[in-house]
């Protein structure tokens, strides 16, 4: 666990030691493991936990989404201003070759969900157990093959450079000629594992924070990344958004803490 008392700088950064440790932040680094979960437990893919009285979600169009993810509060370790208890889903449209993702509105839900349930039924004759309904072809565009349990440990990071607010904090380090010399020293101290799964702390893109291009977007946290991933530690992990992409999925504190999910920021991008 990194925290701003331990980060070893190099020379040239020592100068802005105070300004990097400001920028530490905690989120929750995701391991997972291709495993059957229950019904109300962390994971990704498999099926969903749905009570008998909510409907599956559906696009526009009545087609059913493909089931991403979903997030069991109470099985995580606390992290300030999210939830300690419930159960939140992520949806995406598997019909289209976007996963549902529209780039003119990148909050708009008609091609992806994102349901939280903030009581959990755990009495398996009260929820949906047959999903006979859904198309097996869904999986044809869907970043995520095979079920994986959750588990998580808690971290501590400063801002990356590929995130929207580096030059905000940093306004020099351009100028300065010190951008490769962070970039090095995170990827050093914070980046060990190529792929990275975690909730909050400050995101990774193949290309470009979609926070940039927008102002009304500018202060919005990570609620979720899920990383694309062909294998840890010899496993075969077959996980992957287009051209080993990257998905977001981001929310504006006030709302997190509302637990008003309508408005999530949903992002993927690839080489």
């Amino acid at each position: 666990m990194k925290s701003s008392l331990d980060i070893n700088l190099p020379e040239a950064l020592e100068t802005y030691h105070e300004a990097i440790a400001n920028t530490i932040k905690p989120y929750l680094k995701i391991d997972i493991k291709p495993n059957s979960t229950q019904w109300w437990q962390s994971k990704f893919g498999g099926l969903p936990y749905l009570p008998r009285t909510i409907d599956y979600p559906t696009n526009q169009e009545g087609e059913y989404l493909k089931f991403l993810a979903q997030l069991n509060f109470s099985e995580m370790p606390r992290l300030d201003n999210f939830p300690a208890q419930g159960i939140l889903q992520f949806y995406i449209d598997s019909n289209d070759d976007m996963y549902g993702l529209d780039c003119d509105d990148q909050t708009n839900q008609d091609g992806f969900k994102i349901i939280y349930f903030d009581r959990i039924i755990e009495n398996v004759n009260n929820l949906v157990t047959y999903f006979d309904f859904l198309e097996e072809d869904q999986d044809i565009y869907t970043p995520i093959q095979g079920e994986f349990n959750l588990s998580y440990t808690h971290y501590y990071a400063p801002i990356n450079i590929n995130d929207a607010a580096f030059d905000r904090h940093f306004p020099n380090f351009k100028d300065d000629g010190l951008l490769d010399v962070y970039d090095t020293w995170y990827c050093q101290y914070f980046w060990i594992d190529e792929i990275v799964h975690q909730v909050g702390g400050y995101p990774n893109f193949v290309q470009d924070d979609p926070r940039c291009f927008n102002p009304e977007y500018e202060d919005y946290i990570l609620l979720l990344q899920i990383d694309s991933d062909y294998g840890r530690h010899g496993e075969a992990n077959d996980i992957c958004w287009g051209d080993v992409g990257i998905g977001n999925f981001f929310i504006k504190p006030s709302k997190l803490k509302a637990l008003d999910f309508s408005k999530v920021l949903y992002n993927w991008d690839c080489h």
